[in-house]
């Protein structure tokens, strides 16, 4: 019998998914959405982020990231797969493994968490599109630099739907009218590794 990999702790389960109510409230630059019922922690970074329960109920949805774990192990610098510390103790660089498809390291910023170099091997079998193409390094220092978001526009209170997975980065003025569901975090000092034997 074929042993089944664990799926890694960024990825949301069926059982998390939850309506999101969100509406316009008044603000000091205008409109700004927040959820009906606001809740400690509903912003990250100047973003109102997406909910989603927290219990891992049903199977996992591949590729859909579950927002706050994600914002969690980038935040924290904790690998994806295990939710250990992804730094190397003897040098300090952070593992994080990305998809080597010409663009991840080229933009210098992913939404990828770091991935510890002992989950490295079972990251790359159990994705099929790291298994096709994925690149290794260690990163000297990373920090928030956007989130993807769906974009909402004010009708009075109420909150419509304008784009769903738009990049905004940290600043862009279009915050006040973003429910993030993903952080994306730019990526300094990158070295290539070879890849970890398995």
């Amino acid at each position: 019998m074929a042993t089944q990999l664990r799926a890694p702790a960024v990825v949301a389960h069926e059982g998390e998914a939850v309506p999101q109510h969100v509406i316009f409230a008044a603000g000091p630059n205008g409109p700004r959405l927040r959820h009906a019922r606001p809740r400690p922690g509903d912003w990250g970074h100047g973003f109102l982020r997406a909910r989603q329960k927290t219990n891992k109920r049903g199977r996992p949805i591949f590729p859909a990231v579950h927002t706050r774990r994600q914002w969690q192990y980038i935040d924290l610098g904790l690998c994806q797969i295990c939710t250990r510390p992804a730094r190397d103790p003897e040098s300090g660089r952070w593992w994080w493994l990305l998809s080597d498809d010409g663009q991840s390291s080229a933009q210098g910023y992913t939404n990828a968490p770091p991935t510890c170099r002992s989950c490295i091997p079972e990251a790359i079998t159990q994705c099929p599109h790291l298994r096709k193409a994925a690149a290794v390094y260690t990163v000297g220092s990373f920090e928030p630099y956007g989130v993807i978001a769906n974009l909402y526009r004010p009708l009075g209170e109420l909150a419509i739907p304008v784009m769903e997975g738009v990049e905004l980065a940290l600043a862009n003025p279009l915050r006040g009218q973003a429910l993030a569901t993903q952080l994306l975090v730019r990526l300094h000092e990158l070295q290539p590794e070879p890849l970890p034997a398995g």
